[in-house]
């Protein structure tokens, strides 16, 4: 259930229905992981699902679910295919695994399973409001990982993707990877996994990551919309009117462009970041005297 702030609220009132939520949802669970989107009426979907939904409606092509699940796995794995061929010789080391090449895919904007959620809250609210125009209504979801794996596939805790632990709990994640055939009529299911964290975003972020499974829809009205109904995701949309205080609170809590993407990237935008606020501080005496 989506929880709204009332219209003429401040930030503050997101802030205390998060802490409500927080506290309702650790009486199961330590873990909560948290995502931040500058449009709330965006449903949560990996890159790769609205590459595959956005390539039949720029096509008109005919369009069934069927269709849609087999595009979307011959056109991960052909991108797959694609990315490690051209990325090998960039690629470090730990990179070089099936893993590191589907997580590196995704540091570097390609269409995967993976959507990315954080452990830090902070996080969620500086990419909630990360680009989001003043007139726009953002959302920030909290999600308890855990109990999502066991209404998916029936196990406790998250699913580590390095083969060493994985026999630990007998889930075989080598299905969600894009080259490998899945068993005709199997149904991938979303899953929380451990990230293998592979570049420097992923720890600055706080990053973890779902893998998502074949179904198209949004993550809060998968598995029949049992997410929503046993509270293990909650909603809190942001209202147009707290666009300046989201700011002034991910400013106050350190948000930066360069210290959540410590890399030459993050430092160009973090760089245009702060000349952008600087010519603002100067206009704005100027605006006053006229």
């Amino acid at each position: 259930m989506a929880m709204e702030v009332a219209h003429g609220e401040s930030v503050a009132a997101s802030v205390g229905q998060v802490y409500e939520a927080q506290d309702r949802m650790r009486r199961t669970t330590p873990v909560l992981w948290y995502r931040g989107q500058r449009r709330a009426e965006w449903g949560i979907q990996s890159s790769l699902h609205r590459h595959v939904a956005g390539f039949f409606q720029d096509t008109g092509l005919p369009d069934n679910p069927e269709r849609r699940i087999e595009l979307l796995r011959e056109e991960y794995k052909s991108l797959f295919w694609k990315f490690k061929s051209y990325a090998w010789p960039l690629l470090r080391k730990r990179e070089r695994s099936d893993w590191g090449i589907v997580f590196s895919m995704q540091h570097h904007g390609f269409p995967t399973r993976l959507i990315d959620w954080t452990a830090s809250f902070a996080c969620a609210a500086y990419f909630a409001q990360k680009g989001r125009q003043p007139g726009e209504d953002a959302a920030i979801f909290i999600l308890n990982p855990e109990a999502l794996n066991k209404t998916s596939i029936d196990r406790e805790g998250l699913v580590p993707l390095e083969e060493v632990h994985r026999a630990r709990i007998n889930v075989e994640t080598d299905r969600w990877l894009p080259h490998v055939v899945p068993t005709p009529g199997q149904s991938l299911p979303t899953i929380a996994v451990s990230p293998i964290a592979s570049n420097p975003r992923i720890t600055a972020q706080q990053g973890t990551f779902l893998v998502a499974g074949d179904s198209f829809a949004g993550l809060e009205d998968q598995f029949d919309g049992r997410l929503r109904t046993t509270d293990l995701i909650q909603k809190i949309v942001l209202p147009a009117e707290t666009h300046a205080d989201c700011q002034r609170f991910v400013e106050l809590a350190g948000g930066s462009h360069f210290g959540y993407f410590p890399d030459f990237e993050g430092l160009r935008e973090g760089f245009e970041e702060l000349n952008k606020r600087t010519i603002e501080a100067y206009r704005a005496p100027l605006s006053r005297s006229r």
